[in-house]
């Protein structure tokens, strides 16, 4: 059972930009009703707001241009609400091929557990692993004169952790290593 709402990410690009604009404007809107309140009158630029939307009409072009923009913005937010992300989780293997839910495990969480295996690992001084449901990378830094040794090392820590666990697509594994300090 493949569950499309699942497997991707958060819209929160879309959020955060609808929770912006609703924001901005009732704070502008709040405010001058309280400055209407306080003072009797509305601020300058809120007289000046309504007086030039009270006179447009349908066919002028500041009605038109504004028309647009709004609806350009609202197809834009629905299109990144609706859009899938990208996958951050990598589907396991069910025991139970009858059960009607799915298991995952996050990119990050793949991440934690390979970058602990690569510390661990001989001559590594520094590692980052980045994962994605198809390939986790890692770089690691080392003071050693056999970069080859070590990223053989690497590849086989890595591999290792990869195969151990029940993933329904193995993500390939890509190690870089740099050398760094030492003589």
């Amino acid at each position: 059972m493949n569950r499309f709402w699942h497997v991707r990410s958060a819209r929160t690009l879309a959020l955060m930009i609808s929770f912006v604009i609703v924001l901005a404007a009732s704070v502008l809107l709040a405010l001058s009703c309280i400055l209407r309140l306080v003072n009797g009158q509305w601020p300058a630029a809120a007289e000046q707001s309504i007086t030039t939307v009270s006179n447009l009409r349908f066919n002028d072009n500041l009605a038109v241009i504004v028309m647009v923009v709004l609806a350009v913005l609202g197809l834009l937010l629905l299109l990144s609400a609706l859009i899938p992300g990208r996958r951050q989780t990598i589907l396991l293997n069910s025991d139970d091929p009858s059960a009607r839910s799915e298991q995952a495990i996050s990119c990050r969480g793949i991440s934690t557990l390979v970058g602990y295996e690569v510390e661990r690992t001989d001559s590594v001084t520094r590692a980052s692993v980045t994962t994605s449901p198809k390939l986790v990378r890692v770089t690691v830094q080392t003071p050693a004169h056999s970069v080859q040794r070590v990223r053989e090392n690497v590849q086989a820590r890595v591999q290792g952790v990869i195969d151990g666990l029940p993933v329904q697509r193995a993500p390939k594994v890509k190690v870089s290593v740099q050398r760094r300090g030492g003589n």
